[in-house]
């Protein structure tokens, strides 16, 4: 297993729940590895993991993100369709709920940023801003 396939392993296994002590047992074996060069992975993914995971764009990671949730938001509204029990359908409304709820601050988020970087311009100029 080389360095890229070995780094987006580590990225799943955390995504999926496990803890760091987990993965490096498993990865350190799974990719014939010593135990430190995980551990090394984990202490430098702030140089590696935005250029592995193509994030350098924030436009980028938020159309993945409104992507996600979107999906969610349709995988709910089918278990909803198809639930025949009361305690189902309620559950597929909550993740529905859930998903709209952060689909819109997802499409706030851009023009917050917008404003707080005005306001960070203007502070620096010595421009009060109440």
């Amino acid at each position: 297993m080389d360095k890229v396939a070995r780094r987006l392993e580590l990225l799943k296994l955390e995504g999926l729940g496990f803890s760091q002590s987990e993965i490096v047992k498993e990865l350190s074996v799974k990719s014939a590895c010593s135990k430190r060069t995980i551990y090394d992975d984990f202490e430098t993914r702030a140089s590696w993991q935005p250029t592995l995971q193509s994030v350098a764009k924030p436009e980028a990671i938020l159309l993945k993100v409104v992507n996600r949730y979107e999906q969610i938001y349709r995988r709910a509204g089918f278990e909803h369709l198809g639930a025949t029990e009361e305690s189902s359908k309620i559950g597929a409304l909550k993740v529905m709920l859930q998903a709209n709820s952060l689909l819109l601050e997802a499409a706030v988020l851009p023009e917050l940023l917008t404003r707080l970087k005005t306001l960070e311009e203007k502070a620096r100029q010595g421009v009060f801003v109440p």
